[in-house]
Parts: structure tokens; sequence; C-alpha cells
């Protein structure tokens, strides 16, 4: 099957259609496809669909699909959905370290949750690049007198992390 049937069956509204395609892409998939499996997951209103999606983004393998969901997670069209991608990030275990600061503003901007789940994403980090630390080091400082009780506490964490990991990068 071609990508441009696949995407056409994902454009199908029988569930049945759209389930065995999303089997096939999670066996077979590539990141043009990943691309309309994501924008998928706002337009279906089937559990079933949405389930099946999911599973297919935390359990990425290729980290060229790192880009695609970043540039999800930063499209305000999939504000609705943002939990379910950043989560998804540190699921997948693909390295999202050069998007430090996507991270960084998703924990500032966002209910305790949401705030976790990009913590947990940069938790898994082994390096980060020490300009752009430093810079996020100063945003997280600054925002601190602004969070919620809940964030301070995992803000001060995060502050933590981000330095042990500017002064011991991994080999």
């Amino acid at each position: 099957m071609t990508n441009r049937e696949i995407i056409q069956k994902l454009e199908s509204s029988d569930e049945k259609v759209l389930l065995e395609t999303l089997q096939k892409i999670s066996k077979e998939g590539n990141n043009e496809i990943l691309v309309k499996v994501i924008d998928l997951i706002e337009k279906s209103s089937s559990t079933k669909v949405r389930d099946e999606i999911i599973k297919i983004i935390e359990n990425l393998k290729e980290q060229d699909s790192s880009k695609i969901l970043i540039d999800a997670i930063t499209n305000p069209k999939n504000s609705k959905e943002l939990s379910i991608l950043v989560s998804a990030c540190w699921k997948n275990g693909l390295n999202y370290e050069e998007y430090l600061d996507v991270f960084i503003d998703i924990f500032v901007k966002s209910e305790f949750q949401l705030a976790f789940d990009a913590f947990t994403v940069i938790d898994t980090y082994e390096n980060v690049d020490e300009s752009i630390a430093n810079i996020n080091l100063i945003k997280l400082e600054n925002s601190l007198e602004d969070l919620t009780d809940d964030k301070k506490a995992l803000c001060t964490e995060l502050i933590n992390v981000i330095q042990y990991l500017k002064e011991n990068p991994a080999d």
C-alpha cells in the first residue's frame, strides 16, 4: 500500500478502516504518514481510534519523528491534544534535547499535570547545550514567583536537573 493510499484510508469515516490502517501504520509507517496520524487525533471521536494513534506516537522509533512531534506540539491547533503529545515524548524514548526551550515554555505556561509531563521529558535528557540551558534557567528562575505552589517545588527541581545536565554532560 502506498503512502497516498494509506493517507486516503486515514480520511475514512469508517472506524474499522481507520483501525486497520492505523495497525498497518504501527508496523510500517513513516514520517509522511505520521503527520496525518497526528492530525487525526483531534478529528476522531472514536476512543479506539484515538487509543491506536496514541499507541503509535508512544512507540515511535525513528529519531526523525521527534521533529514531527515537536511541530505538532508547537502548533496551536493541537492545544487540546497537548497532554497526549507531550507525554508521548517521554514514553517513546526519542531524543528531544534540542527542544529544551519548547518543554520549558510548556512547563511554565501549563497546569501541573502537563508541566509534570514536560519536566519528565527534560528529566530523560543526557545533555543540554550550555547557552540554551542558561537562557532557560533564567526563564525558570524568573517565573518562579508567578507559579502555583504545587509547581514551585517542581520548578526548583527542574532548575536542579538542568543545572546538573549543564555541569555533567554525558560523553
